[in-house]
């Protein structure tokens, strides 16, 4: 049988996302304990806070480009990326942030009361927010591993109202990241190819951020062979600030030998 270019082709178009899928070795490979959940931070913006440096064309009518919308007497609140970027470490009563909430979120799926009220039967329900003043101009970040145990194929996709970015960490610094900056409907967003995973950790952030009405973050992961999301579980996501689950043997003796050569390397150098 001859094979043609176009066939070639017709064949690699048809074929299924998980064939061309991304390959993202671990940031610590090797098998480790159990979790308890990432570390996560939430913050209330005031909702007449007018900082916003996220550009409005009035003429078009359209974002980035023109003025900072906080120019603009309807332009309070948080609109986008950057002021996630310039809020979320600020202290209170500095830059309009009104309240801060820091702790292990045993999995990434908070709402406030309008999404649940409102939305929760078609997108699945979710904690409240851990704030007093919760329901609108709120930011949030999830920090931690994600502990895969088996290797296979994987995507990650965050539910987000009204925006979101999600960086995933492997080895020597790669990274592969989701991103849903302005103001926008819920959604889901997952990657648009499947990545192969090995066994190990890999590390996360998660920032998100809610302006008005109904506002939500969640994710979720989706391995080989299924057919929906489901919420990352408590025991695969491991936390930055507490002490990592003691590894299996095998992988103690990877690290060691990661080491081993690092001596040999130094003497090698002397």
């Amino acid at each position: 049988m001859k094979i043609t270019l176009s066939t070639l082709l017709a064949t690699a178009l048809a074929a299924p996302l998980a064939a061309f899928a991304v390959d993202l070795a671990p940031a610590l490979p090797g098998s480790y304990g159990t979790g308890g959940g990432s570390d996560a931070l939430f913050v209330k913006i005031d909702d007449n806070w007018q900082g916003s440096t996220v550009l409005w064309d009035e003429a078009t009518q359209t974002f980035g480009s023109g003025q900072p919308v906080s120019t603009f007497a309807w332009g309070t609140g948080i609109w986008g990326i950057s002021d996630w970027h310039a809020l979320i470490d600020q202290p209170v009563g500095q830059s309009a942030v009104i309240e801060r909430w820091t702790g292990i979120a045993s999995q990434v799926n908070f709402g406030n009361a309008l999404y649940n009220d409102m939305y929760s039967s078609q997108w699945g329900s979710t904690l409240p927010l851990p704030l007093s003043e919760s329901e609108t101009n709120w930011l949030s970040r999830f920090d931690g591993y994600i502990r895969i145990t088996e290797k296979s194929h994987y995507n990650f996709g965050v539910l987000y109202d009204d925006g979101f970015f999600f960086n995933l960490y492997g080895a020597d610094g790669a990274m592969l990241s989701l991103v849903k900056d302005g103001v926008n409907p819920r959604d889901r967003l997952g990657f648009e190819q499947d990545i192969l995973l090995d066994v190990g950790l890999y590390r996360f952030q998660l920032g998100a951020y809610n302006r008005l009405e109904a506002g939500v973050v969640d994710l979720r992961w989706s391995r080989e062979g299924a057919t929906d999301w489901t919420l990352v579980p408590t025991e695969n996501l491991l936390s930055l600030t507490q002490p990592l689950p003691v590894p299996e043997p095998a992988t103690w003796w990877m690290l060691l030998g990661g080491l081993g050569l690092i001596a040999v390397a130094a003497r090698r150098r002397a």
